[in-house]
């Protein structure tokens, strides 16, 4: 080896472990610069402001849905008496009878009224004959009168007596009258159109006039192209509900048929005891698929009296001290007191001291206080933005 080749070897060897130990230096450094980044980062994170997903306060002005319990029934609905005794001569429909207005329902033998009859025609016939002699001898008389034969006392006599005999006449006449009124009652017809659905009368059966207390209608008629439900609408809704207001009539054994209605008329009056109203609803009903008595559930959408505050329900808070959200002003949070004046599962109505848009905190964390500092975030931007799926752990998306 020659002294050039070592004196190079010996340059070089220097330098060698000047590198080695530079290496091993950087080896050494690294780790621990990367723990103090760590550790720089973990301290930013815990003095750093919580992140919040929020949503806005919304002002409901949709109706307010009311579902009211009530009996079918139909728009018209009677019971038909007899007008005259008499026999039950001829029966032309039965229970289940479709019938149209003006209908012959029964026809009545009616002996008693047919002899009742012939005695009235023979007592106006008798009526009218001693009318027309008294009309006679009132006229002879007015001659003897005008020929001073007989005195005026007497003329009055004569004339008194024919306008008795006149009188006799007409109201003979009356009872004739009303005697034939009555046998056309032997014919029962329909008042209106209907089905019948109850009889309580066979062929042959004696009927008696009149209606009383403890008397049974001869047949009963129901009107059922439309159908009627009475309902008592509770008095928070009552202010707000308008005649023509549209509903929707449920019965439940008839599946998922919905029906629509219609208000036609109100009491205008609350009922002290119950504090309802008295509301009459009118379905059409030309299928008759509805049958009078059948119970109906009738959702009424009723105006609201005034726009509500509408909250999600996540964004509640209940806590000794009673019901509150939280809302975000600027980047700090404020707990505000409320209270929830209706229930819908998913959002609340509420009153207090909110405002349509105030940002709410969703799914807030129990540590939550006025003053707080966070970070805000949209829940319905972080919907959109995939970035958003990574929640930090004071609050669920």
């Amino acid at each position: 080896m020659t002294s050039s080749s070592r004196l190079r070897r010996g340059r070089v060897l220097p330098l060698v472990l000047v590198v080695l130990f530079a290496g091993l230096t950087l080896a050494g450094l690294l780790p621990r610069l990367a723990q103090s980044k760590a550790r720089a980062a973990e301290q930013a994170d815990a003095v750093a402001p919580p992140t919040v997903f929020t949503e806005a306060v919304q002002r409901d002005t949709t109706s307010r849905p009311y579902e009211v319990p009530g009996t079918l029934s139909g728009l018209h609905e009677t019971g038909l008496f007899a007008r005259s005794n008499g026999f039950v001569r001829e029966l032309r429909v039965d229970i289940g009878s479709a019938v149209r207005r003006g209908d012959t329902l029964l026809l009545l033998d009616q002996p008693e009224l047919l002899e009742q009859l012939r005695q009235a025609e023979a007592v106006l016939a008798q009526t009218e004959a001693s009318a027309a002699l008294a009309r006679t001898s009132l006229t002879r008389w007015q001659q003897l009168a005008g020929q001073g034969a007989v005195t005026p006392q007497e003329l009055d006599e004569r004339q008194a007596a024919a306008n008795v005999t006149e009188a006799n006449v007409r109201a003979a006449r009356a009872n004739l009258a009303n005697l034939r009124e009555l046998q056309r009652f032997g014919a029962l017809t329909a008042p209106f159109s209907g089905i019948v659905t109850a009889r309580s009368i066979d062929l042959g059966s004696l009927v008696v006039a009149g209606a009383a207390a403890a008397a049974r209608p001869l047949l009963t008629l129901v009107q059922t192209d439309t159908v009627r439900v009475m309902l008592q609408v509770p008095q928070s809704a009552a202010p707000r509900l308008r005649v023509g207001l549209d509903t929707r009539v449920l019965v439940r054994d008839l599946g998922d048929s919905v029906f629509t209605g219609r208000v036609v008329r109100t009491a205008g009056a609350i009922e002290p005891s119950s504090r309802t109203l008295l509301v009459e609803v009118q379905v059409p009903n030309q299928r008759r698929q509805l049958l009078p008595g059948m119970f109906a559930q009738v959702q009424l959408a009723v105006p609201a009296a005034a726009p509500a505050l509408r909250i999600p329900a996540i964004a509640l808070i209940v806590r000794g001290d009673g019901t509150q959200v939280a809302r975000v002003e600027g980047d700090s949070i404020v707990l505000v007191p409320i209270t929830v004046t209706r229930d819908f599962g998913t959002s609340l109505d509420v009153s207090g001291a909110l405002e349509a848009g105030d940002q709410l905190v969703v799914n807030p964390s129990e540590s939550l206080a006025t003053g707080q500092r966070v970070r805000a975030v949209s829940r319905t931007a972080s919907r959109a933005t995939p970035a958003a799926a990574a929640a930090p752990a004071t609050a669920r998306p």
